[in-house]
This record gives C-alpha cells, structure tokens and sequence, in this order.
C-alpha cells in the first residue's frame, strides 16, 4: 500500500499514482485533458474542494473537480487547455482545499503531475529539459529559465514538425550540450544554490544529473567561478560522450554527403 506523506504544515502530498492526467486533441485539435482521481485514504474532509491545474513555465489555467465526496469533472468543452499549443513540458498539479470559516486553507496537493497515456503507467521520471514550441523570430531555439518549475527548451514554431525535429540527433548533438551549460551556469550564477538534497527542487536534479555523470563528481563548494567554470565543462563533456554527440553529427554529414 502506498504511504501518504503528510508534511510539516499538516498538507497532505497526493501521490502520482492517485492523480492521472490524460490529454489528447479535439476534433479541431485543441488540446483537452482527463483526470483520473483517487482522493481515498488521504483522509480528507467530504467537503473539501477539488481543483486541477495545467501549467507549463508561466501560462496556468485551473479546473474545479468538485469536492472530495462527489468528484465531478467539467464539461468536455470546459476542459480545453486553450492557452496550451502542444502538450510538451505540460504539467498539472491537483490541490484540495477547505471549505467553511477557513475556506480556501491548502489541505493535499500533488504537483509536477506529467502527462500520462492510456496504457502506460505514471512515470515518475521529471524530463529536466522539455520542449515546447514559441515564435522565436529568427531563432532557431532558446532556453526559457524564467519559470519557477526549471528550463524549458523552446523551438521555434515556425519549424516544420518541430516535435521530430526537436528529437533528431542532429538537433540534440547540437543543441542539448550548449543548453546544459546554460542551465548549469544559471543555478551557480543566479540561482546560487548548491542544494543536492531536495529532490523535488529542478536545481537539485540538474546538479545530481551533472554530478552522477562518469569522471564528474559533486560541484565545487567555494564559489570559485574557475573551478565552476571547469566542473560545467566537463559534465557536458561527459553528456556528450555518454550520448556520442560528435558521432551523431558526424552520421548526419555523412549521409547528407551522400544524398
């Protein structure tokens, strides 16, 4: 049986597996989702109310669900996520909340909910960089590290299938190292964290990325932009081993030679 954690403030953290999300396009393409709830065992008040949200970086939109005794989703047209293009680095987050004298009080909330398909089972793994598709003018892509929920990887829109494009190795060999960089020099310079413990924190995760990485180790402690400098360089050296980047590019030229 799965153990529901209750923090320090008494909130209840609604577990992925009790919180599934389903999103797929309309008839003309909208995008619109399904969730797929199981409030039981939290011990939560019948009445609470329940919400669901969608948000990618600093677009958000909410959905209520009812209450904790009668869940009830909205209406199909009601579940558009309108202010979302694609479902890439889409997440949700489910919060329930009192009702009465202390109406509104956060009672159990799951976050950092992925989407989910219909034969798969929730997966745990939190992509460190999703894409999403943005008008970039006449950028080809950009690291978006304005949301509070870590870096988004957006490629221009107007790219042909960018999706695929976004997945090529072509596109990974060169795009993905240089972006690591960006990312890591972000959290020494401007977030100023080292803090490899929280788990839940998108710093954390990219720092234990970077520092399990083969002949890498844990990011320097004395603030020494130097030894910062040459502890990035060389996680990104040993990514693009482990992924064989040059080898890729070096594919692609080939049969671009050969066409």
């Amino acid at each position: 049986m799965s153990i529901r954690r209750i923090n320090s403030t008494g909130r209840r953290k609604i577990l992925r597996e009790d919180a599934r999300i389903f999103v797929r396009p309309d008839s003309d393409g909208m995008l619109s989702f399904d969730a797929k709830l199981d409030l039981t065992g939290y011990d939560l008040p019948d009445d609470a109310r329940v919400f669901v949200e969608a948000y990618r970086q600093t677009s958000f939109m909410r959905f209520p669900h009812g209450t904790v005794a009668d869940p009830q989703s909205p209406p199909e047209l009601a579940r558009r996520l309108t202010e979302f293009a694609s479902r890439e680095g889409l997440r949700f987050r489910v919060k329930v909340t009192s009702t009465g004298e202390r109406a509104g009080v956060l009672l159990a909330e799951g976050d950092r909910i992925p989407v989910n398909d219909d034969e798969e089972q929730p997966d745990d793994r939190i992509a460190l960089l999703p894409t999403a598709p943005e008008d970039l003018g006449q950028e080809t892509w950009r690291v978006d590290l304005t949301g509070a929920n870590g870096p988004l990887l957006l490629v221009n829109k107007r790219v042909a299938n960018w999706p695929a494009v976004a997945a090529s190795p072509l596109f990974r060999s060169l795009v993905y190292p240089a972006a690591m960089q960006q990312v890591l020099w972000h959290i020494y310079k401007v977030e100023e964290t080292l803090d490899m413990d929280d788990t839940e924190d998108w710093r954390c995760r990219w720092l234990r990325f970077a520092a399990e990485l083969p002949c890498v180790g844990d990011p320097p402690t004395d603030g020494d932009d130097d030894h910062w400098g040459e502890w990035i360089t060389t996680a990104v050296e040993s990514f693009s081993r482990e992924h064989q980047m040059l080898e890729h590019y070096i594919a692609f030229l080939a049969v671009e030679a050969s066409a």
